[in-house]
């Protein structure tokens, strides 16, 4: 894979071809917003009322019949995801056309993977805004979030409708682009570990943290979260400096455990950012002939359905979990189409997630791994996802 240094020099003369291109074309779509370049105007598409960087939690949800009438003008939607290639990526996309399905004014929903490269991320976001995209949804997570920020700039100022979601693109809503809408990734990691804390007690332990990609923000904001809680507990020793790379990829993150459990620390305990990342971990320790961890994680339907049977050969094993949020690109879409068609909504930018199973069964809110198991659906599965049983048999065939 390109370093970033080698992506950013690439991704900055794509972008200035991209320019050139964009310039011979016109630069308004149907959200009557025009081009900034050599005006001194400021586009439309900047403002709405959707309560942008507002923070709340997932009790305050609309539907999309709120923000999308019977007699909404037509719009055509462009997903660009920085990765895009893992489960993860499938069921956000598959949540999004879910959500899309429920307004008939969108007219097309066009994906665009990254697989990971600045380049190919940047180019597919410019790309939507040079055919005229009316509203742009990106996953700015193929390297360090500013790093997408020219092409996130470049297609707002075409007229787009962009809204990133699920990694920080950095910037500033109402002036780079309309808004960003995630988990807030620093409480989560907080949430982990403090769950971490209160499970190893005064005693303590060695922890480590796996992460997605080397500089994927929504890691390394959720790794300074974890870190603000160890610091304050010094019983808890935190291994790496920075989160450990598995580009999302469980083969990746059972490789990287590998590595660590053969440095011989003792590991009394892991985060990983992404579910599967944990199963790889889980496979590791299997493959090393060692006890279970404490594990802290997002859902993941392999873990939850899992849960008892490793239990039971692995009495020191908990697990607690966060949810995937499969589901928030839904509330980056239903936000877009508010703007678009000028009405609004109130729900919230930013999400204080906590934690959504504990094994151990003391935190409130919170369900077990049983209860989250869907029996029925794969291993991969996401059991906080806001798919239908139909829809993740058809998701995963």
């Amino acid at each position: 894979m390109k370093n970033t240094a080698t992506l950013r020099r690439t991704a900055v003369a794509a972008l200035a071809l991209s320019a050139l291109i964009l310039a011979g074309c016109s630069s308004t779509n149907s959200t009557g917003g025009t081009s900034t370049e050599g005006t001194g105007e400021t586009a439309n598409n900047l403002e709405a009322d959707i309560a942008a960087g507002s923070v709340g939690t997932v009790d305050q949800f609309i539907e999309m019949s709120d923000v999308c009438a019977d007699d909404a003008k037509d719009m055509t939607v462009g997903v660009v995801d920085g990765y895009g290639t893992n489960t993860w990526s499938k069921t956000v996309l598959a949540e999004i056309e879910s959500e899309a399905a429920k307004c008939p004014a969108i007219t097309s929903v066009e994906f665009v993977a990254g697989r990971g490269d600045l380049e190919a991320t940047t180019s597919g976001i410019t790309s939507l805004a040079a055919k005229g995209t009316d509203i742009i949804l990106v996953i700015p997570d193929a390297g360090p979030g500013e790093a997408h920020l020219p092409a996130i700039r470049q297609a707002t100022q075409a007229g787009s409708i962009v809204i990133n979601f699920a990694s920080d693109p950095q910037g500033e809503a109402g002036v780079d682009y309309l808004d960003y809408t995630d988990q807030i990734p620093q409480f989560v990691g907080k949430s982990k570990a403090q769950w971490i804390v209160d499970q190893l007690g005064d005693e303590g332990g060695n922890v480590v943290f796996f992460g997605g990609p080397a500089g994927a923000l929504v890691s390394t904001q959720e790794f300074e979260g974890a870190k603000e809680v160890f610091d304050a507990n010094p019983q808890i020793t935190l291994v790496n400096e920075e989160p450990i790379t598995t580009n999302w990829d469980p083969a990746q993150a059972q490789q990287a455990m590998a590595g660590v459990l053969a440095q011989g620390t003792p590991i009394d305990a892991v985060i990983a950012d992404y579910g599967a990342s944990a199963s790889g971990v889980i496979r590791a320790y299997e493959a090393a002939g060692q006890p279970l961890p404490v594990i802290s994680t997002t859902d993941d339907n392999s873990l939850s359905c899992g849960f008892s049977a490793l239990k039971s050969a692995n009495p020191d094993y908990e697990l607690s979990t966060v949810s995937s949020r499969t589901w928030i690109g839904r509330v980056a879409l239903r936000k877009a189409v508010a703007a678009f068609q000028g009405g609004s909504d109130q729900e919230p930018s930013l999400y204080e997630l906590a934690l959504y199973e504990d094994s151990t069964g003391t935190t409130d809110g919170a369900i077990t791994p049983d209860e989250a198991c869907l029996p029925d659906a794969p291993s991969d599965a996401t059991p906080s996802t806001l798919l239908t049983a139909d829809e993740i048999k058809e998701l995963f065939g």
